[in-house]
């Protein structure tokens, strides 16, 4: 068993919740990115079917704010790694579905629409691809970090 004075203890709590605030930075980051690409999509007329939109708003939005919130309880652990996987399951979608599979949610593959309207969806989706990966790598840095904290493990 290894005791911490009270200094060690006060910059462990202090680190911990610049963790958290940091990636719930990048969470949020990451959900204004998405309101962005969906109102690119909107504009172009572009749905997605059932399926993939219960996919998006269960992973891609729900899951990562709800991890976040997590953090702030006494499971940040397991918050973290709900940020995590929810956002490599979003870096895995948007990669795929923007830039693999030729279908009108491809960037290169678009509906007829303004040039601002495609500079949107085009920027946006690279944006929330790279926005994920970041929180992701952030998140799973989080959940070590927090556990070490949390177990006294230096």
């Amino acid at each position: 068993m290894t005791l911490r004075c009270s200094a060690d203890g006060l910059g462990d709590t202090m680190q911990s919740t610049v963790i958290k605030v940091v990636l719930a930075i990048f969470v949020l980051v990451h959900l204004l990115g998405n309101l962005w690409h969906g109102n690119a999509h909107a504009t172009l007329e572009i749905t997605l079917p059932g399926s993939k939109t219960a996919f998006v708003v269960i992973f891609i939005l729900i899951g990562p704010v709800l991890g976040a919130i997590l953090t702030w309880t006494r499971h940040a652990v397991s918050g973290s790694w709900i940020v995590g996987i929810s956002m490599v399951g979003s870096v895995v979608f948007s990669v795929y579905h923007h830039f693999v599979l030729i279908s009108p949610d491809n960037v290169e593959h678009l509906p007829p629409g303004t040039p601002e309207a495609h500079a949107q969806f085009s920027s946006s989706a690279e944006f929330i691809a790279l926005a994920a990966l970041f929180a992701a790598l952030m998140a799973f840095y989080a959940a070590g970090k927090l556990h070490s904290n949390h177990s006294g493990v230096a």
